[in-house]
């Protein structure tokens, strides 16, 4: 063998360096975990989702169960209409309307006293109720 050079020789089980150097896989995983109120706005989008799934999976009566869906997060089609409107156009009681809307908003975890807020709509204190939430006063 006259091309082999036996001082040139570097046995692989005497290197070391690479026990020793970085790999690339080192700076790429784990990715680092960056938060943001974006991120956070949309994980908390995907829980409500996820919720109206589960609700409208379960649900026995489809119908109600997307009006109560459309009323606890205040989607426009419901925004305009009392509870006791959306009970007479789909044919059922204003208690099944309240019933299935607070059912809805114990599994989508949401504040039931005012649940999703429009975007850019500024919450303040003393706000007047909605239309679905008040009550006639006697006077």
């Amino acid at each position: 063998m006259e091309y082999f050079n036996e001082p040139e020789f570097l046995d692989p089980a005497d290197w070391n360096a690479a026990s020793y150097n970085a790999h690339p896989i080192d700076s790429i995983e784990p990715l680092p975990d960056h938060h943001s109120e974006y991120r956070d706005a949309a994980l908390e989008c995907m829980k409500i989702l996820r919720s109206v799934d589960v609700f409208m999976a379960r649900a026995t009566d489809p119908r109600l169960a997307w009006i109560a869906v459309s009323c606890a997060i205040g989607l426009t089609s419901t925004s305009k209409l009392t509870e006791a409107e959306i009970a007479r156009q789909i044919g059922v009681s204003e208690q099944s309307v309240r019933r299935a809307m607070n059912k809805f908003t114990k599994i989508a975890n949401l504040d039931p006293a005012g649940g999703l807020r429009p975007l850019g709509q500024i919450q303040y204190n003393g706000e007047s109720p909605s239309k679905k939430t008040a009550r006639p006063t006697a006077d």
